[in-house]
This record gives C-alpha cells, sequence and structure tokens, in this order.
C-alpha cells in the first residue's frame, strides 16, 4: 500500500504551480499567514531561497524569490537526487534571519525575514573552506562545515573537511568571521549541532571508515568538540563514536552519519543521527545497487563533550536488505514533532519517510518504516535518478499538524497533514512550479512573527 505521492500525476487535481496565481493571491491584503517554509534553489547560476506563506490549513502560497548572486553546488559528484549530503545547509535563526550556504561559490549568505515573510539579503561572506554544507547558531556564534579544507578531491570518499567560526549581528543580520576560528575535522562533515547546555558542539561525518583517510576516522561517524567559549572550540574532538565498526562480521555497511539532532531527556542529552549505508564494511563506497537499509543511532553526550553509545544501527525499516528500490537506504534528514519523542526520517535515494520514537532513557525504536513514499531511485537504468523523487530536508510544523519535506529530483515541495507519528501521513499539497527542476536542497519552517 502506497502511504504517500508514489508518482505526481496522482495529485494533480491538488498541486499548486501556478507562479502567477500564486504570486496574485499575496498582493491581497487579506492575506493572514501563520507561518514560512523557505526552500534553497541550489542553483549553480545563482543560488537562492523561494519563500512560501503558510496559510491556516496547512498550504503554501508562494510569495517570492530572492538571490545572493552566489552560486548552488553539487558536493557528490553529480546528480540531482542528494547533491550536498548535508543538512541543515539552510538555518532559520530566531524566526528573523535565514542563513544559506553557497557550496558552489564557497560562501554563505544572511537573509533578513520581512513583515509580508520575503526575503532581504544582508550579507555575503567566504565560508573558511570549500564546499560549505551546513550550520548551527546560538546566541549570535554561527558554525559552519565545509566538505574540504584544501579544494583538493576526487569525491566525498577522501574529503577531510573543517568547521569555520562567525558572529551573526542580532540588530542588522550581518555575518563576519571570527579570527582565528577554524577548526580541522577528521573526515567528510554533513551536518552539525550545537548542545542544549551549549558546552559541546557535534559534528557528522559522512565518510567515516573510509579508506581514502586517516585510520583515526575509521571510528569517527561523529566528533564532539567542547565549547570553552562562544566562537571557541578546543582545538582536537573530545571524543569521537561510530555504531558499525570496519570490517564487522556481518558484513554491515558502515555509517554515513548525516543529520544529527540533540535532545534533553531528563536531564540527559541525546544525539540523534541518520545513517546512510553507503559505504562497504571495509569503507569503500559500494555501487547503488549494493545500498544497505539506513539506520538511526544515539548517544548520550555528558557535559565533558564525551559521546557514549545508547542504540545503535536501528534500521528504518523492517528488514535490512539493499538497493533503494526495496527499503529505506540513504537515511539523512530528521524532523521531530513537538513532543520531543516522536520523529520522522527521510530517505534521498528510497524517497522514503519513516516514523520513530525516542523513550526515557533515549533508546529509539521504529514506529513505522514507510509513512510516505514516492519514486525511488533505479540501480539497474543508465540513469538512476531519471525518475526518482528524492526526498530531502523534511521540517514540521510547530503545532505537529503538517510535515513538509522537499524533492531535489522533482523541484517540488510536498504538504502533508500529520495525524500521529506512528500514522502514515496524508497528502495535502504538492507545491511546483518556483524551484528548479531538480538538485533543490534546503528546507526550513519560520513561526509567525512581527517583522524586522
Amino acid at each position: 500500500m502506497t502511504h504517500g505521492f508514489h508518482a505526481i500525476s496522482r495529485i494533480a487535481l491538488m498541486t499548486v504551480c501556478t507562479t502567477a496565481l500564486a504570486a496574485a493571491a499575496v498582493t491581497n491584503s487579506s492575506v493572514d499567514f501563520v507561518g514560512a517554509v523557505y526552500a534553497a534553489t541550489n542553483d549553480a547560476r545563482g543560488n537562492g531561497l523561494v519563500a512560501y506563506g503558510r496559510n491556516s490549513d496547512g498550504t503554501l502560497t508562494f510569495i517570492n524569490e530572492s538571490v545572493s548572486g552566489e552560486a548552488g553546488g553539487r558536493l557528490n559528484g553529480g546528480g540531482g537526487v542528494d547533491p550536498l549530503i548535508a543538512a541543515d545547509s539552510v538555518l532559520n535563526v530566531d524566526n528573523r534571519y535565514v542563513l544559506q550556504v553557497n557550496a558552489g561559490s564557497n560562501t554563505i549568505s544572511s537573509f533578513r525575514v520581512n513583515r509580508d515573510y520575503s526575503l532581504t539579503l544582508v550579507s555575503v561572506v567566504p565560508s573558511g573552506g570549500f564546499g560549505p554544507d551546513s550550520i548551527a547558531e546560538r546566541d549570535g556564534i554561527v558554525y559552519v562545515t565545509n566538505v574540504d579544507r584544501d579544494g583538493v578531491f576526487t569525491g566525498p570518499a577522501d574529503q577531510v573537511g573543517n568547521i569555520v567560526g562567525f558572529r551573526l549581528d542580532r540588530r542588522t543580520g550581518v555575518l563576519t568571521a571570527i579570527p582565528e576560528s577554524t577548526w580541522n575535522l577528521l573526515g567528510r562533515p554533513a551536518d552539525i549541532a550545537i548542545a542544549p547546555d551549549a558546552r559541546s558542539l557535534v559534528v557528522s561525518l559522512y565518510n567515516a571508515g573510509s579508506p581514502a583517510i586517516s585510520r583515526e576516522a575509521a571510528t569517527a561517524e561523529l566528533e564532539s568538540f567542547a565549547i570553552i567559549r562562544p566562537g571557541v572550540l578546543t582545538r582536537d574532538p573530545v571524543s569521537t563514536a561510530t555504531s558499525t565498526r570496519m570490517n564487522n562480521p556481518t558484513g554491515r555497511n558502515l555509517p554515513g552519519a548525516i543529520a544529527i539532532t540533540i535532545r534533553e531527556l531528563r536531564g540527559r542529552q541525546v544525539v540523534i543521527v541518520a545513517e546512510s549505508r553507503e559505504f562497504l564494511a571495509d569503507g569503500t563506497p559500494s555501487p547503488l545497487g549494493q545500498f544497505q537499509t539506513g539506520s538511526i543511532s544515539t548517544f548520550e553526550l555528558d557535559d565533558r563533550s564525551f559521546l557514549s553509545p545508547i542504540s545503535l544501527d536501528v534500521p528504518t525499516s523492517a528488514a535490512i536488505t539493499t538497493d533503494p528500490s526495496n527499503t529505506s537506504t540513504s537515511s539523512c534528514w530528521i524532523a521531530f514533532a513537538r513532543n520531543g519523542r516522536a520523529f520522522w526520517v527521510a530517505s534521498a535515494s528510497s524517497s522514503v519517510i519513516s516514523s520513530f520514537r525516542l523513550n526515557d532513557e533515549g533508546a529509539v525504536s521504529l514506529l513505522d518504516g514507510r509513512v510516505a513514499e514516492g519514486i525511488p531511485v533505479n540501480p539497474t537504468d543508465s540513469n538512476p535518478a531519471k525518475d526518482a523523487s528524492g526526498f530531502v530536508d523534511v521540517v514540521a510544523s510547530p503545532d505537529n499538524s503538517f510535515l513538509y519535506e522537499l524533492l531535489s529530483g522533482h523541484g517540488a515541495i510536498n504538504v502533508y497533514q500529520v495525524a500521529s507519528p506512528a500514522s502514515p501521513l496524508s497528502p495535502l499539497q504538492q507545491v511546483s512550479g518556483e524551484l528548479p527542476p531538480n538538485g533543490v536542497q534546503g528546507l526550513v519552517y519560520l513561526r509567525r512573527h512581527d517583522g524586522a
């Protein structure tokens, strides 16, 4: 049974794809949005953000596009299904500013949110490395990861990146680099998160275990740093962790850690990480047809920035198989429900959304492996991504009633109505026509605000 958008044609009558009509709607002063969704174009010719107002019934209305003049990019060497292999490439800061990476020009942009939810470009600064892909912020201090620090690489397997620190002026939205605030990583970063207690910063590494990088990186799916003071980290990671070892006896593919979220549960800080399984047990990249079922792992992060395992390699499907068309493989993006315990995970290659739950100890369990699905990549096709939906970057509305999910392969946003995290998602709307037809990545939700 198909719970989601299996093919775009099935919901053509619900599709909002006429830019002229949507644009006309927002000129009507009676329109009163209750929030907004911003999607990144990741366009190499002019990266920017497309703004959609959220109506009270959860549907979206196109507002406008704001362009930075910078370049988007495809950091995995091609393909429009998962162009950045990263999470948090766009960040909402206090419902006042939106930050965006420009992977093709090695810069970061900041935009101000206006009263009508449109955006105004404020500043653009160099990212301090090559291929910026993820952003975190706390109290005006911004940390950005770059997939590579010297620009010499042939692909994700041998990329070694860094973290760079910036200040965000909370009055103007202007970004400035913090002098001497660059920290080297062991491998290729995919996401970055600041702990609730503001004492630690955690980075996920997509290529942990790859033989093309250091042996130390083989056990570094996650790296944690202590925050000495805002904008200053320990020079080296305090702790590293992984859910699956190289050359494990079961032949389990290694975890390509993508999205991470840090939640506080009963006084404990729990790191939740979405794991794709695209590197073989010996660390070499696998063919598309050998991608294995993805997983979720959780780790405790203590007040000294040490990571300890809680639950490891919990599959995103009831069965562990290979081939993205058979199971949920590239588990990459996480959206939490309002209760802070249930969450959804999106897979790019399989175009599947799964749902999970955390218990009081931070252990994770699968609720439903397929609450929504689209068109997966086809490993046997000469162009595997030709028809693929490419589920990337999923976000939930604050009232937990709606889920918004970006289709990188179709340049669209799916809007789902949520009954409960354990229930199939109900298709409500698909918005298309304003985004590039493929290769888009980056999605954020913004709550109602009073304007800048």
